[in-house]
């Protein structure tokens, strides 16, 4: 009885799934990544491995790639124009430094090892990128992200992934031979530029027009329909244009990113993007022949070495240039030295395009993977080598509190009991307080009190207008809301660029955020609760009783 392709499918779908969620389990409980975990028990499971895939690799290609695609769009998302414009210079220095620092000489030893050049330009370019998701991770959970060195590796890593789409539109172009090349060339440039131009139209016009329709309407479930929607349909017109669906993926995170929705937009498509790169990883995983790697240990022997000394010296170079001392330079260097996940997208269009033959893959799959294991242990033996150094020290206020002149109106945003307590100190002074906010129940009192108090939502520009915010030299941001207060700071410097603003916050990795969009000081509850409970913990050491 012939077996049906679609249980196949389905078959090896549920094992795939099922050994996501074991690797997954095991990663997390030892704090390993996940990423890492997928790939290693792809490798298990594989063809090259125990075999318990029941079906050639191909039949998980559309699977896989759908998780290559989510992965493209959440990038896409997660780039703030805020962010930007504070890495805008390491991104393009030491960016394009390191790209091209890393992949020519690489490119270099591919074609004396006897590949076509083609070729040899395409395994350079992969090899250049690294793994924005492990990098960005370890640094964080060494707090070391939003310090001067780590801004600008993650400005490195900002540039790979931006970068990731005109490299993929190179590949036809490598394939290209003859009189079309030119003209190929040529009319990707063209579609391509027109593609990216209507980019920031269409951010404007969803964040004009759609983002306020899903606040009247309240509505999750629509909201999720739209970026699933708007997904599919930028895969669709990239594909009918001729470029590849990542342009249109990365293309449609970047018009739902740097808007108070994003993180919503995020969280709502989560499941689909984990369980799709779930299937994209192991499926990778499972493509690696464990036989070829016993059979060629030089592979290991050498390789391994040769692209973490290549990707540190061209990351060390970079930073260095960018303004780091050549240890910090280097060793944060080291951090990035791996290959990374987004360097699959681009070795998949190459072995389409036969640029690449599949021993050429499988050689490539097996370092990257060495390459990312390796990873957190680098950045953490990095890290610990550099110390004290200057470049590792996150800067919590951009200067000190400090008078520009004495208050005479202050605007109070949020009325609640932190605001309340904050304005009765301002009033005693002698100036006129002013206060905003979205509900009725808490301005009425303050009416009645005799205070000028305006019912409305402080996100538009309406409702500070009527606040006179052009007037006021002191504002209080003190909403519950990060996002809120993000827009809500963006909106007051806009309008007064001489007002002191002072911004309360919920999390400590949005106090840069608010720095970067124009607030003056900023309070986090995290840093003031932990401070409070440390005090709460010493008193108690102190006491006899403890």
């Amino acid at each position: 009885m012939p077996v049906d392709p679609l249980e196949i499918l389905a078959l090896n779908l549920i094992i795939i799934l099922a050994a996501g969620f074991i690797s997954g389990a095991f990663c997390r409980f030892y704090h390993l990544s996940t990423i890492v975990g997928y790939l290693v028990v792809g490798a298990i499971i594989g063809n090259g491995g125990l075999q318990i895939l029941q079906a050639e690799n191909h039949d998980l290609k559309h699977l896989a790639e759908m998780g290559a695609l989510f992965l493209l769009f959440s990038i896409g998302t997660e780039i703030s124009w805020e962010e930007l414009k504070h890495v805008g210079p390491w991104i393009l220095i030491a960016g394009f430094i390191q790209l091209i620092a890393v992949s020519v000489p690489a490119s270099f030893l591919f074609v004396l090892i006897g590949i076509p050049w083609q070729g040899a330009a395409l395994l350079g370019a992969a090899v250049a990128l690294s793994s924005t998701v492990l990098v960005f991770r370890a640094l964080h959970e060494l707090n070391v992200a939003s310090s001067p060195a780590g801004l600008r590796s993650v400005g490195i890593l900002l540039f790979q992934d931006m970068a990731i789409v005109p490299l993929m539109l190179a590949v036809p172009l490598l394939a290209a031979t003859g009189k079309n090349s030119s003209f190929e060339f040529i009319r990707l440039a063209i579609v391509s530029l027109l593609f990216v131009t209507t980019i920031p139209v269409l951010a404007y016009v969803t964040r004009r027009f759609a983002l306020p329709l899903f606040s009247l309407l309240r509505s999750r479930e629509l909201l999720l329909l739209f970026a699933l929607a708007l997904l599919g349909g930028g895969c669709f017109v990239a594909h009918m244009l001729g470029l590849p669906a990542a342009f249109g993926a990365f293309g449609a995170g970047l018009i739902l990113g740097g808007n108070r929705f994003t993180q919503q937009v995020d969280a709502l498509t989560l499941p689909f993007r984990e369980s799709f790169a779930a299937v994209f990883f192991i499926s990778l995983g499972g493509l690696l022949d464990i036989q070829s790697l016993l059979r060629d240990p030089m592979l290991v022997l050498i390789g391994f070495p040769l692209i973490i000394a290549v990707k540190t010296l061209g990351a060390g170079l970079a930073l260095r240039l960018s303004g780091m001392k050549w240890k910090v330079a280097l060793l944060m260097g080291l951090g990035v030295s791996q290959v990374g996940e987004l360097s699959f997208l681009l070795l998949s269009e190459g072995m389409e395009a036969e640029l690449i033959n599949g021993s050429h893959y499988n050689q490539m799959l097996v370092l990257a993977i060495g390459t990312m294991i390796l990873t957190p242990s680098l950045i953490k033996w990095g890290v610990r080598k550099l110390g004290d150094e200057p470049e590792l020290h996150t800067k919590k206020e951009e200067k000190p509190i400090e008078a520009r002149e004495r208050i005479r109106e202050a605007v109070i945003i949020g009325v609640g009991p932190v605001a309340r307590q904050v304005a009765s100190r301002i009033e005693t002074s002698g100036a006129e307080v002013r206060f905003i906010d979205l509900n009725s129940v808490n301005t009425y009192p303050l009416v009645q009190a005799g205070f000028r108090a305006v019912t409305g939502d402080a996100t538009k520009r309406k409702t500070l207008e009527e606040a006179e915010i052009a007037h006021a030299n002191l504002a209080l941001v003190a909403v519950p809301d990060d996002e809120a207060s993000v827009q809500i700071v963006k909106s007051i410097r806009a309008m007064n660029r001489h007002c002191t603003i002072l911004a309360r916050c919920r999390y400590q990795r949005n106090r840069e955020r608010l720095h970067l969009v124009g607030a003056d000081y900023v309070t986090d509850e995290e840093s003031q609760t932990a401070l409070m409970l440390i005090g709460m913990i010493e008193k108690l050491a102190e006491s006899e009783s403890f």
